[in-house]
């Protein structure tokens, strides 16, 4: 592409200058620009076998093209039938219903942790079911001292809040 910006069509000089004279001088002329002979002649005989040639034509067999070709129908109602045929066979009901006992422990305390309740621990306390299976399964595990200590140390600012009574 070029890049100069050159005027590919150009006017002769003081074109313009005398255009409107040009222009007057041809109007004020009383003949006529436009040929006086007809233009446009008919052959001869034409009309006395047009009847005949438009006869021939329309009696003549239509070449006639179709809007929609019957391999793209065909394809596309194969199309079709295949989706259906795989929608009907295919087993949705194959979804397993997920409970609370899917998911994992990490996951539930993790979700506690990253996500703020604003619920004290008994109000929380007072929301889950207690069964004997949970108390069984807290006094089968014994408590460690060291990360018992450590739980206090860190939850327990005053030691008069663990209304310890000494039973001796």
């Amino acid at each position: 592409m070029n890049k100069k910006n050159k005027n590919p069509f150009k006017t002769p000089e003081d074109y313009f200058d005398s255009f409107e004279d040009k222009l007057m001088e041809k109007l004020s002329k009383t003949e006529s620009t436009i040929p006086k002979d007809s233009a446009f002649k008919v052959p001869d005989n034409y009309f006395e076998s047009f009847n005949k040639s438009l006869q021939e034509k329309l009696n003549a067999e239509p070449k006639v093209i179709p809007l929609f070709s019957i391999k793209k129908i065909v394809a596309v109602a194969a199309s079709i039938a295949a989706i259906a045929i795989i929608a009907l066979n295919y087993n949705w009901s194959n979804a397993e219903e997920l409970s609370f006992n899917d998911l994992a422990n990490t996951d539930i305390e993790a979700y506690f942790e990253n996500n703020d309740f604003e619920l004290s621990s008994y109000e929380i306390a007072e929301v889950l079911p207690v069964t004997n299976t949970e108390f069984s399964d807290f006094l089968s595990s014994p408590i460690d001292s060291d990360n018992l200590l450590d739980y206090l140390n860190e939850n327990i600012s005053d030691f008069d809040e663990l209304n310890i009574e000494d039973n001796e």
